[in-house]
């Protein structure tokens, strides 16, 4: 399947949420990274606008590359949700979010701490969006319902794309 668009997001492009937020770290190797932990639910907020060659008629989705230093087993819980602001819309943006139903999923580790992993999400719920529209994203480790790893896990990027 070909692309419409893909956008790339690096960690230090994401910024953590005031109330649960995880956190950045950077490995001995100068990786940068954003941990969550495994016991509560924490979150980080991107946000861009949709392009041009976003059509709406094919899929969106969100793939999130992440390891863990530690664990080798288990299923990662993440967690998606969209909101799409059209400009002239009568959402006060200092004080009112609206985004939509988070998008989940699980993904099992390689077994082998330390390497990469990857999950694509399917963005079901994605607030109407339309190109040209101001996105954001809150991504969530979804450490106390559906994951079962053990131990933090770091997110290495998050790419958006929607698919034909």
């Amino acid at each position: 399947m070909a692309d419409n668009f893909r956008l790339t997001f690096a960690p230090n492009m994401m910024f953590p949420a005031a109330a649960n937020g995880a956190t950045f770290v950077v490995h001995s190797l100068q990786r940068l990274a954003l941990a969550f932990d495994d016991t509560t639910n924490e979150y980080v907020y991107l946000q861009t606008v949709l392009p041009p060659a976003y059509t709406g008629t094919g899929t969106l989705k969100a793939r999130l590359l992440f390891y863990s230093a530690s664990a080798n087993s288990g299923d990662a819980g993440w967690g998606v949700a969209v909101e799409a602001v059209t400009p002239g819309d009568t959402l006060d943006l200092e004080t009112t979010s609206s985004f939509d139903t988070a998008n989940v999923g699980t993904q099992a580790l390689s077994g082998t701490a330390g390497d990469l992993t990857a999950i694509t999400i399917t963005l079901t719920n994605k607030d109407s969006c339309a190109a040209g529209d101001s996105l954001r994203l809150i991504l969530t480790r979804v450490a106390t319902d559906t994951d079962t790893v053990s131990g933090d896990l770091f997110l290495h990027s998050l790419e958006l794309f929607e698919d034909e």
